[in-house]
């Protein structure tokens, strides 16, 4: 665009009745985006570096301060924004819910209580807290049985219906079920169904452990330690999962060199229900307590009698949570909870699709054909506008809890999903930025201070069979640095 106004200048002044027509005049009439859509020549280089079509890539770049785009290029193309969406989800629960929001764990008693023995079912009704974690979950079950409850003749009974949604299937979206950002949504979710297994050298062996210790999984461990040089923690060995009815066998194998230190890997091996009930019962039978039975997933039975109830983290902790380290099942629960008023509603997605909408109508944001799919970007079908967002983040400047959405977005170089970017450069500690990637898709959206210290608001959508992880990254860096560089 600036080529073709220096064009139609030159024309101007070339004609002879150029004094009736100022070239000022026809820099007046042109609209003030007509300077900002041409990319700056060190973006297009890692563009063309990396062969990545300027059509495949939206960027949206705002003076937040007056709200002027400085830089807008294929702004109203839509685009899956991957896990960029999660600020669209966080932002409103803060709008809709309020940042001491909170969820509730309640526990029943479906049975009598003789002495110190609960004969009968302890019910577990989950309230949708997305962070209800190990050592949260231990505090439960101690502030059970501080309450006199040493054995239990019945059955854990797990009521997760406060969401009605359709059956989650881990493999559906890159076959890959054991990953943790493939675990989905369930209203009594304990500690994202997440098995950390950890190896360790010690004294000339190598020890393997599960954090946490499950009732009925056991590790196998035959790994074999060796010296040398520590090519790669994950070289040289491997381990293999066994499952029947009522057992689970991790078996390693191979040999893990000591000079590698500690390396864990985080899965999920079990259904959602079923980890609840396995750690339940090991954190039950640590604390001294027997449980007779099994478990089974059914709503809340009649004449249940509430036994205590426990409440989650703050929303503003929680989201914290979210966008620094992208927890996909957390956002997802996260949105189903914008559709669940109180503990007898049922959430649904096309409710809470409806209730963001509305909210965004409310707000004055229109984006004709945004389509949210779960909240979380781990989606195929999710799609936004690079302006789009822009007008979310204009909001989110504007918003009484800015502080809290602010304080939520990984600092470029210092924490979270940015903690290795831009630390030899004067970025560090300026980006406030939350980054997206499935394939094909590399995205970013957040804040930067210039170096003159004017805050920006940055957007950037890649969608091209060209892009991976590694490119997106340098033409990000590319956006962050032309906008530091504006203020020196």
């Amino acid at each position: 665009m600036k080529k073709i106004i220096i064009s139609l200048l030159h024309s101007v002044m070339a004609f002879p009745g150029r004094r009736c027509f100022p070239a000022w005049l026809l820099v007046a009439l042109l609209p003030i985006s007509a300077f900002a859509d041409t990319l700056p020549s060190s973006i297009s280089q890692t563009l063309k570096r990396y062969d990545i079509p300027v059509s495949d890539v939206s960027i949206e770049i705002r003076d937040i301060e007056s709200n002027q785009s400085i830089l807008s290029v294929n702004g109203n193309v839509y685009r899956n924004p991957a896990s960029v969406i999660k600020l669209i989800t966080t932002l409103a629960a803060l709008e809709l819910l309020g940042p001491q929001h909170q969820w509730k764990t309640r526990y029943y008693v479906d049975g009598k209580i003789r002495d110190d023995v609960l004969v009968g079912n302890l019910v577990l009704r989950g309230g949708g807290d997305p962070f209800l974690t190990v050592d949260r979950f231990w505090n439960h079950v101690m502030t059970l049985r501080g309450l006199g409850i040493r054995s239990i003749t019945g059955n854990l009974i797990i009521d997760n219906t406060l969401y009605d949604i359709p059956k989650h299937d881990r493999s559906a979206f890159d076959g890959a079920p054991n990953r943790l950002y493939n675990v989905g949504p369930d209203a009594a979710l304990v500690n994202f169904s997440a098995n950390r297994l950890v190896i360790q050298p010690l004294e000339g062996r190598v020890s393997v452990r599960n954090d946490p210790p499950l009732e009925g999984m056991k590790l196998i461990n035959q790994l074999k330690p060796k010296s040398g040089k520590c090519s790669y923690k994950t070289s040289g060995w491997n381990y293999r999962i066994d499952q029947n009815a009522d057992n689970i066998e991790v078996r390693f194998e191979g040999a893990y060199s000591t000079n590698c230190g500690g390396y864990s890997i985080s899965r999920s091996l079990l259904p959602n229900n079923e980890y609840t009930y396995r750690l339940f019962k090991q954190l039950w039978m640590q604390s001294g307590g027997t449980l007779d039975g099994s478990y089974r997933v059914a709503p809340l039975p009649e004449n249940s009698r509430l036994l205590s109830s426990h409440f989650s983290v703050p929303l503003s902790d929680l989201i914290t949570s979210i966008n620094k380290y992208s927890n996909n099942v957390m956002t997802r629960m996260l949105f189903l909870n914008l559709d669940a008023g109180n503990e007898d509603d049922r959430a649904t997605l096309s409710g809470a699709r409806n209730r963001l909408a509305n909210w965004l109508l409310s707000s004055n944001i229109k984006i004709p054909d945004l389509y949210v799919d779960n909240g979380s970007g781990l989606s195929r079908t999710t799609r936004i506008t690079s302006k789009g967002i822009a007008e979310l983040l204009d909001l989110a400047w504007q918003s009484l809890y800015r502080p809290e959405f602010l304080s939520s977005l990984p600092l470029a170089s210092l924490d979270g999903t940015m903690r290795k970017r831009l630390g030899n450069s004067p970025l560090a500690g300026r980006a406030r930025i939350k980054t997206g990637s499935v394939k094909g898709v590399r995205s970013m959206a957040g804040y930067v201070v210039a170096a003159d210290g004017k805050p920006y608001s940055v957007t950037v959508l890649i969608q091209s069979s060209n892009v991976t992880f590694q490119s997106g990254n340098q033409v990000q860096d590319a956006v962050l640095k032309w906008i530091h560089a504006k203020g020196s």
